[in-house]
Order: structure tokens, then C-alpha cells, then sequence
């Protein structure tokens, strides 16, 4: 017996030093090898590139990547699109068409697991698949995809010259073809794909709902939808013309400007036109976003999703927001001057050609008071509504006329430690900011080696199961696997909602006074909104 337990100890210290065998999988572009994940049971498949750019036409359509002759060895990550970031520098690559895979290690082909394809935020003009780790997800047991798509200039130029326009939209649009393509050979189930995203993310999304049958099985959209205030930007020529003019461009044609600035060192491209402030306004609202394109020669958005309807009949939605959203880009109460001079008509003009009844906007959210830092609550509500509240209702309605099959909608309020940007810029308000339900989700950057409280940890455990039993079943909480449950919106006139705050707790009818002030607004006003068809 002591022979035999000495011989079983052996064994076990030779196979401790044996070397790792990172996992190789077969698929139809080539062999990839892997990772073993460090903290999981799961592994993941880092850079692995899904399209090309071509370095001569850097502003035109990519190309589906050719797959792999020799061993493709997936270990690298944090490969980024080109982007300015907020604070100035100039980061990434040209060639950044990548995507990462974690996947359970359970998965196999008798054993398929639920797919969930992750599209990035940051205004379309910054972010990078590596952003969020998915390791609280993999618990769940779903295969979780991230990808990359090109920004700002290269990716959402918006000029007269059409060839240039939505180039990262369609960067999406190849990068879902290979998952679908490939993601079986990972143990992938491609009839369970959920495609998730979170606000330029989910307005991604949306806007490919309006043209695609059959985009995804399955969609999360987190804070933004197409019919956001200001998803969509107009015909902009002077962004590559005056680009180009800093770089030594003497002409005045948009096309020519965008071939002299091909030739240019791309980084050097993102970096002046950061520089002039072409990228963004004075508000901070993004000028490189998507843009509505003539039919033909590769168009995808061509006309405003006001004057379409979204092909989700059949589908599972879901689609929510935090309270207080705009707390990220308005000055805290110590800005006394941003408060005081605050125009209710500047955040309408950015949906609306013509601003009527401002007056009445204004007395409906602070009566007959002046505006001040004290009225920021209710100011910060209005930034809200009409940004990101109210368009999600609007999504909701589209959605139910067009046939969608089960649709769930939320309301993020829970104030925690994992609030990313309410931790960051140091928000004392109340409520929760736009960006902070996801780090309940994921990890973070922001939030590494930050100690999880314990009911933190619980909010992490509810939404995971959420999120995750959504990709699996079309459904966020089945029998038994909640306290509460999750009811589907059926029409119109009830509205079910979960409110994810403390506690999690399912209501009716999401901010009815306000939501029905809009509803008026809108059936008044509605033939003036930006784009449509009248």
C-alpha cells in the first residue's frame, strides 16, 4: 500500500510539471490555438482576425479575412481600432479588424453552448474589444465573442463621396458572418447567437435591425438605441477636407481629400483631426457617427430608422437604460455657471429641425424657476428622457409593430461600488450613470483589484444569471431562478419593467408622467424630427 501511494504521488508531481497544453481548435479558416484561462474554467482565443484593410483604401470596405495556412496562435490582446482618446493621445492600428472568443470549457460539439457577441461602446469614436472581460459570464457557461470595428474617422466619416460612409458598420456585419461561419467549431450552438451591446454598441445594433433579416438569434442593447438624439450625423465634407488642409492639401474636393489622406500615416490622420476638434463637438457629442446612405454601391443604412421598421419579427429583445444617464457628460453642481446659463432648446435641436414649445419643456421638468446647479436632478432627468429614455420607448413600440417575439425591458438605478463612471469622475448625485450597469457584468479596467463587496457581488450574481439565461433561453428569468420574475412587454399600454436597484423588483409603467409628457411632445411635434419622411 505505501508502494502504491508513494507510486500515485510520483505520478501526480510528474503531470504538475508537465508544460500547459494550450487548447487548438479546427474551423473552417485554419487551425487556432489558445489560452487557458488563468481565472476559470474557460478558455479564450485572443486577436484573431476576422477582416482586412486594405492599406491604400484605409477609409473603404474591408475584406473578409482569408483564414490561416499555418497554426493561427491566438494569444495576443488589447489590439485596438484607431481612436483619439479623451484625453488626447492617439492609440492602435489600422489593422485592427479582430476578434476575441472565451469560451467554457464544457463546450463541445455534443455539448453546444448559447453564443453571445459583444459590439463595444464609446461614441464611435473610441472603445476596443478587450474592454470588458467577461470572467463573471463564464460562470454561466455561454460562449462570449468580442470584436473590434474601426472608428471615428476611418470607421464613421460621414462625406458626400459614398463609398466612405459606415465602414464600421459593415466591419460588424463581417465580423457576425465569421461568427456564425466559425463559432461551431468552438462548440458554439449558431442557432443561439445573442448579439449585445452597450450605448454606441447598442445603438449599432439597432441601426442593424433596421437592415438585417436575421442579424442575430438574440439582442441586448444597453443604453442607446437608432433613435437616439444623436446616433446619426449629416453630410460632413469639411472633416476630410480640413483634415486634410492641416496635412498639406491644398484642394477643395472631399473625394480628393480622402485619397491624399490614404496616403497619409493613419495614426498621424486620427491624431489631427482630434487636434482640430473634428471629432467631437463642444458638447462632446461624436461628429464621426453612422449616416444615412444612397441605395446602391454597398449601402447598408439608407434611410432614418424614424421611417423604418425594424426586421425583428420573431426575435428576443432586451433593452433597458440607467436613471440617470446623462450625469456623464453634464458638469457636477459645482459648475455653477454650466447650470445657470442651461438651454432647454440645445438638446432638442439635436432631434428636432425645428424647436417648438421649449418653454413648455422646461416648466413641465422645473416650473417657474430659473435654472440653477440646485435644479440638477431635474435637469440631468431631461438630458435623460430625451437621450436615452424616450428613444427606448420609441424602440419599444417599433419593435412590438413589428412582430418581435418576447421583449424585456429595465431600468439600472443600484448605486454600488462597481458604478464605473459615478467611481471615476466622482459623482456624489444619486442614481446611476450611463456605462454604470456594466460593471456588474464585467470586469473592468477601471475597477481592477478593487475588492468586491458583498452586495456588489450579489447584484454581479443577479445579472449574470439574467444576461446570460436571456441568451440561453429568450428568457432572463425562468422558473425558479430569481426571486421575482422578469415579465415580457405584450403591448403597449401595460409595460412591464425590471427596476435593478435596491432591491430588484419588477413594476409597471417606467417614469409614467414623464414618458407620458413625451408621448404628447412627439404626436405634436413628431413631422419635425431630423430625416423624416413626411
Amino acid at each position: 500500500m505505501k508502494t502504491l501511494i508513494l507510486l500515485l504521488l510520483v505520478i501526480k508531481c510528474i503531470a504538475g510539471l508537465q508544460p500547459r497544453v494550450d487548447p487548438l481548435v479546427s474551423t473552417p479558416k485554419g487551425q487556432i490555438r489558445g489560452l487557458r484561462a488563468e481565472d476559470g474554467d474557460y478558455d479564450k482565443f485572443l486577436g484573431i482576425p476576422y477582416a482586412v484593410v486594405d492599406e491604400n483604401d484605409p477609409f473603404g470596405p474591408a475584406s473578409p479575412h482569408p483564414g490561416f495556412e499555418t497554426t493561427f496562435e491566438a494569444y495576443t490582446d488589447g489590439t485596438s481600432c484607431l481612436q483619439a482618446g479623451y484625453g488626447g493621445s492617439t492609440a492602435g492600428t489600422i489593422h485592427c479588424l479582430q476578434l476575441d472568443i472565451h469560451v467554457p470549457r464544457v463546450a463541445s460539439s455534443t455539448n453546444t453552448l448559447p453564443v453571445i457577441v459583444n459590439i463595444h461602446g464609446g461614441g464611435f469614436v473610441t472603445g476596443e474589444k478587450s474592454s470588458q472581460n467577461p470572467v463573471f459570464l463564464m460562470k454561466h457557461d455561454v460562449i462570449f465573442v468580442s470584436i473590434n470595428y474601426r472608428l471615428g474617422i476611418f470607421g464613421f466619416l460621414c462625406a458626400s463621396e459614398n463609398r466612405y460612409k459606415n465602414q464600421g458598420l459593415k466591419d460588424q456585419v463581417l465580423a457576425m458572418e465569421w461568427v456564425k461561419e466559425v463559432i461551431g467549431s468552438f462548440g458554439g450552438d449558431v442557432n443561439k447567437i445573442t448579439v449585445m451591446g452597450h450605448s454606441a454598441g447598442a445603438m449599432s445594433i439597432d441601426l442593424q435591425l433596421y437592415v438585417h433579416e436575421k442579424f442575430a438569434d438574440k439582442a441586448i442593447l444597453m443604453s442607446g438605441t437608432g433613435l437616439g438624439t444623436w446616433v446619426l450625423s449629416a453630410e460632413n465634407d469639411d472633416i476630410p477636407i480640413n483634415t486634410a488642409k492641416a496635412l498639406g492639401y491644398t484642394g477643395d474636393n472631399a473625394k480628393e481629400a480622402i485619397e491624399y489622406l490614404s496616403l497619409r500615416d493613419p495614426a498621424e490622420v486620427v491624431e489631427i483631426a482630434a487636434r482640430l476638434g473634428l471629432l467631437s463637438d463642444a458638447d462632446g457629442h461624436p461628429l464621426t457617427t453612422p449616416c444615412v446612405e444612397p441605395i446602391g454601391n454597398g449601402a447598408l443604412l439608407t434611410d432614418y430608422p424614424v421611417n423604418l421598421e425594424p426586421k425583428v419579427k420573431g426575435m428576443d429583445i432586451m433593452i433597458g437604460h440607467t436613471d440617470k444617464e446623462v450625469m456623464f457628460i453634464y458638469p457636477k453642481p459645482e459648475n455653477t455657471n454650466y447650470y445657470r446659463n442651461y438651454d432647454f432648446k440645445t438638446e432638442l435641436a439635436n432631434e428636432f429641425n425645428e424647436v417648438l414649445d421649449a418653454d413648455t419643456v422646461k416648466q413641465f421638468y422645473i416650473g417657474d424657476e430659473e435654472v440653477n446647479e440646485k435644479l440638477q436632478d431635474e435637469i440631468l432627468d431631461y438630458g435623460t428622457d430625451l437621450a436615452f429614455i424616450y428613444p427606448v420607448q420609441r424602440s419599444i413600440a417599433k419593435y412590438l409593430n413589428a412582430g418581435v417575439s418576447n421583449l424585456y425591458s429595465y431600468s439600472f438605478s443600484y448605486e454600488g461600488g462597481r458604478n464605473i463612471l459615478k467611481v471615476v469622475l466622482d459623482y456624489q448625485s444619486p442614481g446611476a450613470c450611463h456605462g454604470d450597469d456594466i460593471g456588474y457584468l464585467f470586469q473592468v479596467p477601471e475597477l481592477e483589484g478593487q475588492e468586491i463587496s458583498e452586495e456588489d457581488q450579489e447584484m454581479i450574481e443577479v445579472m449574470t444569471k439574467m444576461w446570460t439565461d436571456f441568451a440561453k433561453q429568450g428568457n432572463p428569468t425562468p422558473a425558479s431562478s430569481q426571486t421575482f420574475t422578469w415579465e415580457p412587454i405584450v403591448d403597449a399600454s401595460r409595460r412591464p419593467y425590471l427596476s435593478i436597484g435596491r432591491p430588484v423588483a419588477a413594476q409597471t409603467r417606467l417614469f409614467q408622467d414623464r414618458v407620458a409628457f413625451w408621448d404628447l411632445y412627439y404626436e405634436l411635434h413628431g413631422d419635425k424630427i431630423k430625416g423624416v419622411s413626411t
